[in-house]
């Protein structure tokens, strides 16, 4: 059962609605202060008279959920401000505009449309998530290079053998850096979406793609296909590590080592 909350700025005229899979109404978001949360492959928009008040509420919405897809309805008269609003806020990597000028903004079909064509996810992006989440800058640069060996991006540090980042990675969970880069590699094929075989760092196939969601997020195919985004992905893989829990907010625990036993290689080339 899909459940819908609500959550309305009053001073600031601010509104957040949800969309769930299966992504068919736009429902409102009542309440997250009462322990519930929003089920992964959420998405939520942000509407209202103040542009900047929404993208205010959106961006407090995204540390308490933030595997949720942030997307923000924007007036027609606004639209030339859309590339500023990209530069100034801490959800670039990750916001969705949606206009506001075409009839029923809110109508869950426009907004899914909008989403599914949002640019896919680099490599900087997906282990600036990761280490938000783990609360572990530490992780940024390792998990960095991780998703870019993956990926198949041109790497931006001196990268180290599979087992020296595996050794590092050992230090805060389960995961080796085989494991990060199939994370990131199932991440990015959620994220294309349909258009997964059309690109080739989001390709993979049919079994490969069952197998990492099997193992990474303890769920079919299927289940996977009819999730949007990529952040829910992160998520679930780290839950299924036991990196976090389900609950709002809650970390595993602290597993960070101390700077004695750090590997400098790594944390120095931050």
């Amino acid at each position: 059962m899909v459940r819908t909350w609500s959550e309305v700025g009053h001073p600031l005229r601010s509104e957040l609605v949800a969309l769930a899979p299966p992504y068919r109404t736009c429902g409102s978001i009542w309440s997250l202060e009462r322990g519930e949360s929003l089920p992964l492959g959420s998405v939520v928009l942000g509407r209202g008279d103040a542009t900047i008040a929404v993208l205010a509420e959106l961006t407090a919405l995204s540390y308490r959920s933030p595997w949720a897809i942030p997307c923000l309805a924007v007036p027609a008269h606004e639209e030339i401000l859309q590339p500023l609003l990209m530069l100034v806020t801490e959800l670039r990597d990750r916001l969705v505009l949606v206009a506001r000028g075409v009839p029923r903004v809110d109508d869950a079909a426009h907004v899914v449309a909008c989403v599914r064509r949002r640019p896919a996810p680099r490599p900087a992006a997906l282990a600036r998530w990761v280490a938000r989440r783990l609360r572990c800058r530490d992780l940024e640069v390792p998990l960095r290079s991780q998703f870019e060996e993956g990926l198949g991006f041109e790497p931006t540090t001196s990268g180290l053998s599979v087992a020296s980042y595996s050794r590092l990675f050992a230090l805060y969970g389960p995961y080796t850096a085989r494991d990060w880069r199939a994370v990131g590699r199932l991440a990015l094929h959620a994220a294309a979406g349909p258009r997964a075989e059309e690109q080739r760092a989001a390709a993979l196939p049919f079994r490969t793609a069952t197998e990492y969601a099997k193992k990474y997020l303890g769920m079919s195919y299927h289940a996977l296909a009819e999730r949007l985004g990529w952040e829910w992905v992160l998520e679930a893989s780290l839950r299924t590590g036991g990196y976090v829990s389900a609950s709002v907010g809650a970390l595993a625990p602290d597993r960070r080592p101390s700077a004695r036993s750090r590997p400098s290689p790594l944390t120095s080339a931050r």
